[in-house]
């Protein structure tokens, strides 16, 4: 039984809200994972707060959103997922001390160290230099679903119907 055009449209924009649910779970364990690790460095430095403050805003902001899913709030989710890009990017920066290039080749240098030892670096001396990325991966997720709605196909019409279509 083939289902209308209508309520394949409903049925994907339900979808989407699941999904863009499910991202926001994702930021919610980063905010308690942040919460953690930013423990002591909370009353050291504003940056830290940076992180919690915006996923405790998106969280609460974004449960909002997908109640008005249809009316703006799937846009105001793709501002609330694109500004956490710039927070992961802004993280990359203060993790590394603005030395990006050097932070990533660090971490990529733990290839080369033997199982079993630091390669002279003690861990919690310094932050992690590529866990403030994890923000540009949710929020890039959360973009890719909420930026352009875009047409849904249900993949029944062949591949030609849908590259015709206005």
């Amino acid at each position: 039984m083939s289902s209308s055009p209508e309520e394949r449209k409903h049925a994907g924009e339900d979808r989407d809200r699941l999904i863009a649910a499910a991202v926001l779970g994702g930021i919610a364990l980063l905010l308690f994972e942040l919460r953690f690790e930013h423990r002591e460095v909370l009353g050291e430095t504003w940056r830290s707060w940076i992180p919690l403050v915006y996923a405790g805003v998106t969280l609460v902001a974004g449960c909002f959103a997908l109640l008005r899913w249809d009316a703006g709030g799937r846009g105001a989710l793709a501002v609330l997922f694109g500004i956490g890009v710039v927070v992961g990017l802004l993280g990359l920066w203060f993790h590394t001390g603005g030395h990006v290039l050097a932070g990533v080749r660090e971490v990529f240098g733990a290839w080369r160290v033997p199982f079993g030892q630091d390669g002279g670096i003690k861990m919690g001396s310094k932050p992690p230099s590529l866990a403030p990325l994890a923000f540009c991966g949710i929020g890039t997720l959360g973009l890719l679903l909420c930026a352009v709605p875009g047409r849904r196909t249900t993949g029944n019409e062949s591949s030609s119907a849908r590259v015709n279509q206005p």
